[in-house]
């Protein structure tokens, strides 16, 4: 079975990622299709679709080697078990790639594990969560408004719970609301209690996979498909080594979603959510932020997107890490093999210089492999301060680890390989403080010179620990900013583990690397994108 990634994971970061081609490309390209892709012996015949697998091989000797417990299949949405030999129940590819199918400008499937050797149509990548079932291509045997979501991850959850740390499978009902006020042990977490289990554990960790939505938005069959795919790609087919949730912003705060009358909440939700997700979703509202947070002025979901999923955090302590997603964004390659492998990249990572390599847009045309380009920012920065350990601030003592040397340069690249990172984000980590970005003093209960990071879009995976530190600082201390600022901020705090991921993008134009990379990473190398220049001044997106 195939084992590669799709030639582009967007994460509806719209802005940002631009598909690109050069020189005359663009004739070539968009003339393309299915028949023009490029098998490595050139067979010219029409492409015939394979099943995509990007899966480990579970309960094999080796997989045994690292975790405990079985993994058990789990039922998919047609009533039987899931098969991963069917098209119906797994994404498809084509291998190879359509001929003069450009190359990213930015990331790298090499650096990041991805393989960019496939590519896929609209059916093929869609057509098992329902794409297509109105004309040749049927998806056969589901009723889509049948089918409960949220039933069957719990189920695959109950199925698989050897798995995982006991800390992890108290498993409860999903509430259809987060609470209006905290409770008092969401107040505090007790330091002799880690939130992270050791490794030696073989326990894998859960993810919650949280997609942001609202109450009165159009839920599209693109966007139902969408949320099927990753139900069953991240849930279903690990065993519950993820769980979606849909976290609803009800922006009319004169819907009654606190109400204690059951028939009224059935009436909001089947009045604003399909049927099929109606057992996954969460609601809250600003009030719900506020009662949380009191002590932080501002709550609106433009400057405090974390907040809600903080609160979901304090609720659903079940999980070790939970990635955050816009409801409109999209993997057009699978879905566990990109976030599976964004966090093997991440923890790969050495902390020596990893502040300064997040700030970057890693360009291979100029920087060369991975390793040339750790190695071209190491020499960079001699001579120059780096963040070694936590940056500290009143209020704040840091939780991360020390480092194992008083200065970088005595480090050889060997702390924090191995390590999970505590955030990780698909943008550049940068210092915002010099800039012109729109929001850089966005600021509660903070000085304006505190030292801050930022990436921005808000999507990304935060651990346990650092959500929880999160809520503390505003919660107990009415500290906050804005919510770019948020994680990257108390990771550089506290001396936690932050990677950015450089997934492959692409750019529209023909420019050279050289070129792009004078244009896009400006600055001193310890403050790449950090001064008056910045490329995510407001006046240069």
């Amino acid at each position: 079975m195939i084992k590669r990634h799709l030639p582009m994971s967007q994460l509806g970061l719209e802005h940002y990622v631009m598909f690109g081609m050069s020189s005359n490309w663009e004739e070539k390209f968009y003339r393309g299709g299915t028949l023009t892709v490029a098998h490595e012996n050139d067979d010219i015949n029409p492409p015939i679709p394979v099943i995509y697998d990007p899966y480990p091989e579970y309960n094999s000797a080796q997989w045994r080697k690292e975790f405990t417990g079985r993994f058990h299949v789990c039922e998919g949405p047609r009533g039987k078990s899931l098969s991963r030999s069917s098209a119906q129940d797994m994404m498809s590819v084509y291998p190879g790639n359509q001929k003069d199918f450009p190359a990213p400008m930015f990331g790298s499937y090499q650096a990041t594990g991805l393989d960019g050797n496939v590519c896929s149509n609209r059916f093929s990548r869609l057509g098992a969560y329902g794409y297509g079932s109105d004309t040749t291509h049927p998806t056969s045997g589901v009723n889509w408004n049948e089918t409960n979501w949220g039933s069957l991850q719990s189920q695959c959850f109950e199925r698989n719970v050897g798995r995982y740390s006991p800390s992890e499978t108290n498993s409860r009902p999903i509430r259809l609301t987060l609470p209006v006020h905290p409770r008092v042990a969401a107040r505090t977490l007790p330091r002799d209690q880690p939130t992270s289990s050791p490794h030696s554990s073989r326990y894998k960790p859960r993810s919650a996979v949280i997609l942001r939505a609202w109450h009165d938005m159009e839920w599209t069959e693109n966007l139902k498909q969408n949320v099927r795919s990753l139900i069953t790609e991240l849930s279903l087919h690990s065993g519950g080594e993820y769980q979606v949730f849909v976290l609803v912003h009800v922006k009319d705060e004169s819907i009654p979603i606190y109400t204690d009358d059951d028939e009224v909440m059935k009436e909001i939700k089947a009045r604003f959510i399909p049927h099929e997700f109606r057992d996954m979703v969460v609601l809250f509202n600003e009030n719900t932020l506020k009662s949380w947070y009191p002590r932080v002025e501002e709550h609106s979901a433009n400057f405090q997107y974390w907040q809600p999923v903080q609160i979901f955090s304090q609720m659903f302590q079940d999980f070790e890490y939970y990635w955050q997603l816009e409801v409109d964004s999209r993997f057009t390659g699978h879905s566990y093999h990109f976030l599976e492998k964004s966090a093997e990249f991440a923890k790969r990572q050495p902390r020596k210089y990893l502040w300064e390599r997040n700030a970057y847009l890693y360009i291979p045309g100029a920087h060369g492999i991975w390793q040339d380009f750790i190695k071209m920012v190491g020499y960079s920065m001699k001579g120059r301060k780096s963040v070694w350990g936590p940056i500290s601030i009143h209020q704040i003592t840091p939780i991360g680890p020390k480092p194992p040397v008083a200065f970088p340069e005595d480090d050889k690249y060997e702390w924090g390989v191995g390590e999970e990172a505590d955030l990780i984000t698909f943008l550049p980590i940068f210092d915002p403080t010099d800039t012109q970005w729109l929001f850089r003093n966005l600021l509660w209960g903070l000085p304006e010179d505190v030292p801050r990071r930022t990436s921005p879009v808000a999507m990304g995976r935060v651990s346990r620990e650092l959500l929880h530190q999160m809520h503390v600082i505003q919660i107990q201390r009415g500290m906050g900013l804005v919510s770019e600022m948020t994680p990257p901020s108390l990771a550089l705090w506290h001396g936690l583990k932050a990677v950015h991921v450089p997934q492959p993008l692409y750019l529209d134009g023909k420019w050279t690397s050289k070129e792009i990379n004078r244009i896009m990473n400006l600055g001193e190398p310890d403050k790449i994108n950090g001064g008056p220049d910045s490329l995510w001044n407001w006046d240069r997106l």
